[in-house]
């Protein structure tokens, strides 16, 4: 990496960092109102000023509405997911600093409590998967002080001050970051001593997945769900952190989708991901502007993954020739 990209990259992260403690900062001076106006003007003025993200936005959006909103509508729906971020920001700030359950659920509805002390008294774990919705980041604390044992996978941040900036504020109470690249053993192993564990599979990753539909058309989706459902036989619902109206908000466990199982393990693989995928999109369907319309989701095609696995195989073809080439030189 040239030193021109390194500074960018570390001038990108001081902005950020100083953004974070500045959100920080107002939440504990201001009434959290005016901080969570403050905040959607902040989203707005993004808007505006970061190009590339909205025009991503917008594109995203024609993909997933163009068919029956026009391009005004879809471009006031891009302005609202920048203003929704902003408020999000400012209730997960708001929440991030609380430790009292009365307070934090003040201006929170809890729905479907009773799904989830169904899903924990079978004592086999739970499978939370938390969309990219609303306010995703403050679920963790959410969950803790409902008094359900949990934690989540989660890839630490490049950039060592930021990510433990937001890992100092995500661990709470008990609640365990297991780090992204920790032995499926492990991650297993937490499932079985009954936690519940959240996992984000609305977006893209480099992880193996799966094809299924979003808005009609094939996006890439992590299988991990999936196989550890069928591995632990956990529960698994969608849980979701959403904005209702001004300042108030709901936290709703949806009801435990049954593993689908069928003999045949790609199949089944399949089958659980386009399940559990689907009742994400269901909810980000009834709150459509609080999803993250910026990320690619619809980056990774089907002809992609076939050329991967052509170069994979390839390089497998050159590596068992250049053994034998090997071998033939040692014993001609």
């Amino acid at each position: 990496m040239s030193r021109i990209k390194k500074l960018r990259k570390s001038i990108k992260y001081l902005l950020i960092i100083g953004l974070i403690k500045v959100i920080l900062f107002i939440v504990k001076i201001l009434p959290w109102r005016w901080t969570s106006y403050f905040c959607s003007r902040l989203g707005l003025l993004a808007f505006y000023l970061i190009k590339r993200e909205r025009i991503k936005t917008i594109n995203n959006l024609k993909i997933a509405y163009g068919s029956e909103k026009s391009e005004t509508e879809i471009v006031k729906m891009a302005k609202e997911v920048f203003v929704n971020l902003g408020r999000s920001a400012a209730e997960t700030a708001i929440k991030l600093t609380m430790t009292d359950k009365d307070k934090y659920f003040s201006n929170v509805e809890v729905i479907g409590m009773e799904h989830a002390e169904k899903a924990f008294q079978r004592n086999k774990g739970v499978i939370n998967i938390v969309p990219h919705l609303g306010c995703w980041e403050a679920a963790s604390k959410a969950y803790t002080l409902l008094g359900f044992k949990a934690g989540a996978v989660a890839k630490p941040l490049k950039n060592e001050r930021l990510n433990n900036l937001v890992m100092k504020n995500r661990e709470f109470n008990g609640f365990k970051i297991l780090a992204r690249g920790s032995t499926y053993k492990t991650i297993l192993q937490f499932l079985k001593q009954n936690n519940s564990l959240g996992m984000l599979i609305d977006q893209d990753t480099s992880v193996k997945g799966a094809f299924v539909d979003f808005y009609e058309k094939p996006a890439y989706t992590p299988i991990g769900a999936a196989m550890l459902a069928l591995d632990s036989d956990a529960s698994v619902f969608v849980a979701s952190y959403v904005r209702a109206k001004g300042h108030h908000y709901k936290f709703i466990f949806g009801e435990p989708m049954e593993v689908i199982r069928t003999g045949d393990r790609k199949e089944e693989l399949q089958l659980n991901t386009e399940q559990f995928h689907k009742a994400v999109e269901k909810q980000i369907k009834k709150y459509p502007t609080q999803w993250v319309w910026m990320h690619e989701r619809w980056k990774t095609t089907p002809e992609m993954i076939e050329e991967r696995e052509r170069e994979k195989q390839e390089l497998r073809k050159k590596r068992r020739a250049a053994r034998e080439q090997e071998i033939n030189d040692k014993f001609p």
